[in-house]
């Protein structure tokens, strides 16, 4: 009867819990609250996890009987009597949810604190149902009833296993005493880079010419895209329906949000509080909130969106129909107003400013600059072979052609200002802006390098080896471990 009675127990608390929205993955707002009150510098999850700048770690403990008109008051601590700041391995709250602290055992193992140190009241709780865990840990056998349907023991899953010293980089050809001094803007820097033939994300200090860890996906990587201050990264993998949300710290992958579709394409809104996906086979733009890591909507839109991009000032979407070559705008208010633009073929990217679509011609190497309104070519400007990316800053249009030249065109005057060649052969790919500075990196595809670009000399302070082919590169605003 035990067996019974308690696997009863374990679905009713999931059941009650699971009605609680106020307790669905994230904390609620006055037990946030306390913990930044008195913990200022520690990260929430967006699954409750609580994280201290020191390594210090906290798995959530929902309530199966919350109190009544709580204020997020510490009540009981285990050792007794201690502060937040104290780091204490029990934390409970007025409202009966806790904190486990987590720690290691005589065996080094992670784990909680004995049973004997934790309230009645704590272990008739439940872990959050779509919290991932520390790699390794291990929770004694008569708390189990607080896992529910958590599997927590996943030391040797794959889940808990996404970076790892790199074994899969051939550093034959390179010498192990190359070195690589960054410029200032590119100071602990992390790069994240693709290759078109190969599952691994390729972490890559901006000091080094060689990875330092792989990122391991089902499959080859749609994109990878760093969000909330760099703490995660959305990846999405080809073939798979869902995007992964990995906790870089943490080394897990945190949380799958299935979109029923395969995403193709992200972006971003400028305060990073939302991503906008575009999927390979459906007529629908979705949208993600970052905070929360959850699926907000799904938005239905006119054909099926490719190279979709931002306006410059965030009210707008532009997008093209990858199979007619449309152009759509789609408002990003109540209306969700979605109008057709222009037709063009073989446009490899689009930039929107007020009432202009800006868009690279593949086939006949132009900017062309189309007006909203007359759904018609008002300007265009010739340009090196295959332009293939894009980027507004200010009142410039930077434009990369493969054919290894970069592009400055003047929107107030509709000027060419400089067109720059780039060093060495290959084949440019990629401009990718370097956060709060006046540099550039431009990625060159058959070359395994990339250039350091000075936005106000337009002119190439460095070229950087790698031993990749890269593919796709993304920038991290910081250092890894």
């Amino acid at each position: 009867m035990k067996f019974n009675l308690k696997n009863v127990a374990v679905l009713t608390l999931v059941y009650c819990l699971s009605a609680m929205s106020s307790y669905a993955t994230k904390l609620p707002p006055y037990i946030v609250q306390t913990i930044k009150t008195d913990l200022p510098n520690a990260s929430i999850r967006f699954d409750g996890l609580v994280t201290l700048p020191d390594g210090t770690i906290y798995l959530p403990v929902l309530p199966s009987n919350p109190k009544k008109n709580p204020s997020g008051k510490v009540v009981t601590t285990y050792p007794a009597n201690q502060k937040l700041t104290q780091h204490p391995e029990v934390v409970v709250f007025d409202s009966n949810l806790a904190l486990l602290k987590v720690i290691k055992n005589s065996k080094g193992q992670l784990t909680v604190t004995d049973t004997k140190n934790i309230p009645f009241v704590v272990k008739t709780g439940l872990f959050p149902q779509d919290m991932l865990v520390p790699p390794g840990l291990i929770i004694p056998e008569d708390l189990k009833i607080m896992m529910g349907d958590l599997v927590i023991n996943v030391a040797d899953s794959r889940i808990n296993d996404i970076l790892k010293e790199s074994t899969f980089v051939d550093k034959t050809n390179l010498k192990s005493n190359v070195k690589i001094t960054p410029v200032s803007a590119m100071q602990d820097k992390t790069l994240l880079v693709t290759t078109l033939d190969s599952k691994m994300v390729n972490v890559i200090p901006s000091n080094s010419v060689v990875p330092k860890y792989t990122l391991r996906l089902e499959n080859l990587p749609k994109f990878v895209q760093p969000v909330s201050d760099d703490k995660y990264l959305l990846v999405a993998a080809a073939g798979k329906t869902y995007i992964e949300v990995a906790d870089i710290d943490q080394e897990v992958i945190a949380k799958k949000i299935d979109l029923s579709y395969q995403p193709s394409e992200i972006i971003l809104t400028k305060d990073k509080s939302k991503a906008y996906i575009a999927v390979l086979d459906d007529q629908a733009i979705f949208v993600i909130d970052l905070k929360n890591m959850a699926l907000l909507e799904k938005i239905k839109v006119k054909g099926y969106p490719k190279n979709i991009a931002l306006s410059d000032d965030g009210s707008s979407i532009v997008y093209s129909d990858r199979n007619t070559g449309d152009i759509y705008t789609l408002a990003l208010d109540e209306t969700y107003l979605n109008k057709y633009v222009y037709n063009a073929s073989n446009v490899s990217k689009l930039a929107l400013r007020g009432n202009n679509v800006y868009l690279l011609s593949r086939t006949t190497n132009e900017l062309q600059v189309v007006d909203n309104d007359l759904k018609d070519i008002i300007y265009s400007q010739p340009l090196a072979n295959k332009p293939v990316d894009m980027l507004l800053l200010g009142n410039k249009l930077y434009i990369l052609c493969a054919s290894n030249e970069l592009d400055i065109f003047n929107l107030e005057d509709y000027s060419m200002i400089a067109q720059v060649q780039l060093p060495g052969g290959g084949f440019s790919k990629k401009l990718v802006e370097v956060p709060k500075s006046n540099v550039l990196l431009i990625t060159n595809v058959l070359n395994k390098n990339y250039h350091v670009f000075d936005l106000n000399k337009n002119t190439v302070l460095q070229t950087v080896p790698t031993n990749i082919t890269i593919s796709d590169l993304e920038l991290l605003n910081r250092k890894v471990k």
